[in-house]
């Protein structure tokens, strides 16, 4: 009895230990970590988290299906210090000399796994400081080589399927290195450059799903990694330039502003129902995730405004690995990817919805059928943790006015069965109300021109 008494001490001791060490180790930026379990044990898409030709970081490391793109590592790795005209032992040893602060970017059970085999190396230490070592050079000449910083005419061995693999890989979650390693490998201290030049990885005409915004290279940010450097370019706060068209003040009021109102569910349905009522989706110009708005158009017309949205085969796991990222445990974030893919997943149940996307120039379909596209988003959306706050204001509008219109066809309906001479009056001035709604619909969809 005694010693069950003692053994239950001990754990609550440990337990106020671990509490403490909790809130001394609190850090803003989360670490690097594997893609949650719930979220990988979705069997349609555990795939899309792991690396198909090269695995960068320790997760991955053993993994013996990436040998050849080990190979690979090496050599390009070799290339950037060749390029850069460095000194391998000194670079080596900045990060031999940061390795503790280095490691402690990583999650714990990272590197558990990884200290489990140190075949080759006397201790954890060597391991992490010479993978990061090779890792981090490769890393830096492929963001080089994509950027233009280096003559491809000299590199004739990297094949463009090499490289399309290479930067598929690099923005999965399980695969990315901390920026100050980067920065401690980078060929000069001119940290502004490597900033542009992990900025200019996302415009390559490979990864030409995300559009540069205007103005990117004048964002100060110093990013975790390279998949959240990308995450901060798709949520960009939404650009000052107008958009093409009437926009007029939406005047109908919105009484949203309580917490129990917010709690209420919202009645519309997809895209095609949406157009019924004389909402018109149109895009933003724009790639940014936050470009979106709801105005009026004119007499019962309505305009969402939506950025426009390539879907390709990279499309799925750069999603995924983004909404993995943003539910990772110790990440404090507002759900900006999250809250994207549900609010899409909103408007698309079929693919008549892709299809009157796709025609409004808001979906660049790359991937195959309609059908394929509605499907990505009603599975991607599973299990997403969203921010009931974002695009509410937007979501709250197209209620309302799905609400009107369902008034004034309960109105219509009754009067319909009235039989009443009035009644029919009105009516008759109700229908051609709704013939000038469809009329200017139709305009505003198919403009004259």
């Amino acid at each position: 009895m005694m010693a069950s008494h003692t053994t239950l001490e001990n754990k609550l001791i440990e337990f106020v230990e671990l509490v403490e060490v909790k809130q001394t180790n609190q850090n803003p930026r989360p670490k690097i970590q594997k893609v949650p379990e719930h979220l990988r044990n979705r069997k349609q898409f555990e795939k899309q988290y792991s690396p198909k030709f090269v695995s960068i970081g320790p997760i991955h490391h053993h993994n013996p299906n990436l040998k050849l793109g080990e190979n690979y590592k090496l050599t390009w790795a070799a290339k950037y210090i060749q390029t850069t005209q460095q000194n391998p032992q000194l670079l080596h040893k900045k990060i031999a000399e940061k390795i503790d602060e280095l490691k402690g970017l990583y999650a714990n059970d990272v590197l558990a796994d990884t200290g489990e085999s140190l075949k080759g190396f006397d201790t954890l230490d060597e391991k992490m400081s010479w993978m990061l070592f090779v890792d981090g050079c490769f890393l830096l000449f492929i963001l080089m080589f994509v950027d233009g910083q280096v003559d491809r005419s000299k590199h004739p061995d990297i094949k463009y399927d090499q490289l399309v693999l290479v930067m598929k890989d690099v923005l999965l979650l399980e695969n990315q290195l901390p920026y100050l390693l980067l920065k401690l490998l980078w060929k000069d201290d001119n940290e502004y450059e490597l900033i542009d030049t992990m900025k200019n990885f996302f415009i390559y005409p490979v990864k030409r799903t995300w559009r540069r915004p205007e103005n990117l290279l004048n964002e100060p940010v110093t990013p975790t990694h390279l998949l959240d450097l990308q995450r901060e370019i798709m949520l960009l706060t939404k650009s000052n330039s107008k958009v093409e068209g009437n926009n007029e003040e939406y005047n109908i009021d919105i009484s949203w502003k309580c917490s129990e109102e917010k709690s209420k569910v919202m009645t519309y349905r997809n895209i095609q129902s949406l157009n019924t009522v004389g909402i018109i989706a149109k895009s933003s110009g724009t790639r940014r995730l936050k470009d979106v708005d709801f105005s009026k158009q004119g007499l019962w017309v309505w305009k969402l405004t939506l950025p426009e949205i390539v879907v390709d085969d990279t499309t799925s796991a750069s999603l995924l690995n983004l909404t993995a990222y943003e539910m990772c445990s110790d990440f404090e974030n507002d759900y900006g990817i999250c809250s994207f893919v549900v609010f899409m997943h909103s408007l698309i149940d079929h693919p008549e919805d892709v299809e009157i996307l796709r025609s409004n120039g808001i979906l660049v379909n790359l991937l195959g059928s309609n059908e394929e596209v509605a499907n990505l988003f009603n599975t991607i959306s599973t299990d997403l943790v969203f921010n009931p706050e974002t695009y509410y204001e937007v979501k709250a509008k197209i209620h309302e006015c799905y609400n009107v219109y369902r008034i004034w066809m309960t109105l219509l309906s009754n009067t319909l069965f009235n039989g009443d001479p009035w009644s029919i009056l009105t009516l008759i001035i109700t229908l051609y109300a709704l013939l000038f709604t469809v009329i200017q619909t139709w305009f505003t969809i198919y403009p004259r021109h």
